[in-house]
């Protein structure tokens, strides 16, 4: 008698737990964004830019009917611009006109203006982003020149990629290129609010080749270093319109000034970390002609901070090692004698070029190489810490840096030689 009863009951009782999916969603039911936009609103007090990408189906490999079809990217995206007090109310309010639901679940980048950066409202528009559960922590975010729905609309995929793709390689290239860092939402809430450490942001703009001029007189000017200058400025066409290039620098949640890129290739040098990183010198001998040097850490940055007096006194010792690629001049400096020409040539290079970001930051009461990590592991209680204020002390602070280079390698050339002509050896 049990086992009948139970016979009947357990199928009625396994209906129960397939009662279907009448409350589902499908991927097919959102829209997915990639990008986001922050600018100072004019109709309410934030405008919002949100670039969904759009697909479009391919035929697969092999021709015959019913075969799969393959999602390719679209190149021209579909972007919302609306004014709202927030991101919430600004999703709601696009949601109700069109047939998908816009989701966070694949932003890659937040981009927020210079202007509203300026304003010192990124703890109150851009930091509580970070509470909202479709959004992550290491998302990244770009402060850019122009307004933020410009640069949004700019974004394109690269060579048939996606964009999704193109955004991650380009962040991911400060890691060997050193010309602008990183900084994930994360960060930022943790950097505006730290007592050791300040906010430091990729910066970006348009480039739309405007510097880049065709035509002219041949350039007959002296050396110029390499990358510094801004985003937006390098003379330039091609390639992707957007450009990463320099660092934005802020004190608390305020933008306060910016690096160039080779500004920021030194902040890297002292953050350490690097892979290889590329650097173009002047030729000691011939300054109109140059020596490119491929460079890597031989040790990670030695680092001291003394806090004993009100003002504090930093030393800093780089050791690290590269290649020569080129050689212009042809000059043997593959010869041990003349290799120590160009190397205490190389240190003073970059011994010049940090020292110029460390004043440039300290007129700004920016720690720009965050020697308040290393500061504060001087006191023992966080009330020392805190009543020492380092993010003031910083303005005060003296610095020495050394730098140590040794050249391993000199090419697949053994040595160089002058050119043989008719008139002679040039």
């Amino acid at each position: 008698m049990h086992r009948k009863t139970l016979l009947i009951l357990l199928p009625i009782l396994i209906l129960f737990l397939f009662t279907g999916c009448y409350d589902s969603q499908e991927i097919d039911d959102y829209a997915y964004i990639t990008l986001m936009g922050i600018d100072k609103g004019v109709t309410d007090k934030v405008r919002w830019t949100f670039q969904v990408p759009e697909f479009s189906e391919t035929s697969g490999e092999g021709g015959g009917g019913g075969g799969t079809g393959i999602d390719t990217e679209k190149t021209e995206k579909e972007n919302f611009t609306i004014d709202s007090s927030s991101v919430i109310s600004a999703i709601a309010t696009i949601n109700a006109n069109i047939p998908k639901i816009l989701n966070f679940m694949h932003l890659k980048a937040i981009v927020v203006s210079e202007e509203l950066a300026k304003s010192g409202e990124l703890g109150e528009i851009v930091a509580p982003l970070a509470r909202y559960r479709q959004i992550r922590r290491n998302i990244n975010i770009i402060i850019c020149k122009d307004t933020a729905e410009e640069f949004v609309k700019s974004a394109k995929p690269y060579l048939g990629g996606l964009i999704t793709e193109t955004l991650e390689d380009l962040i991911e290239r400060s890691r060997y290129t050193g010309l602008y860092p990183e900084l994930s939402l994360g960060h930022l809430t943790d950097d505006i609010k730290s007592t050791y450490t300040q906010l430091l942001a990729i910066y970006g703009a348009i480039n739309k080749g405007e510097n880049f001029i065709q035509d002219g007189p041949v350039y007959e000017g002296g050396y110029k270093i390499p990358s510094d200058y801004y985003a937006g400025d390098a003379p330039r066409k091609g390639g992707q319109e957007i450009e990463l290039l320099g660092t934005a620098i802020f004190d608390g949640d305020k933008m306060v000034g910016k690096l160039t890129g080779f500004e920021s290739q030194m902040a890297h040098l002292i953050w350490g970390g690097h892979t290889r990183v590329v650097f173009t010198i002047p030729d000691p001998e011939v300054p109109d002609l140059i020596i490119p040097i491929e460079i890597k850490e031989f040790e990670s940055p030695k680092i001291k901070v003394d806090t004993k007096s009100d003002k504090p006194h930093i030393d800093v010792k780089l050791n690290m090692e590269g290649d020569i690629t080129t050689i212009q001049s042809r000059i043997n400096y593959e010869h041990y004698k003349k290799k120590k020409t160009v190397e205490e040539a190389f240190e003073k290079y970059l011994e010049e070029g940090i020292k110029r970001t460390f004043v440039k930051g300290q007129a700004l009461n920016v720690d720009v190489f965050r020697f308040g990590t290393k500061a504060v592991k001087n006191f023992l209680t966080i009330p020392e810490w805190e009543n020492y204020n380092w993010l003031e002390k910083i303005s005060q602070a003296t610095f020495n840096i050394e730098v140590n280079f040794t050249i391993r390698r000199t090419g697949k050339m053994l040595e160089s030689q002058s050119i043989k002509s008719s008139e002679g050896e040039e």
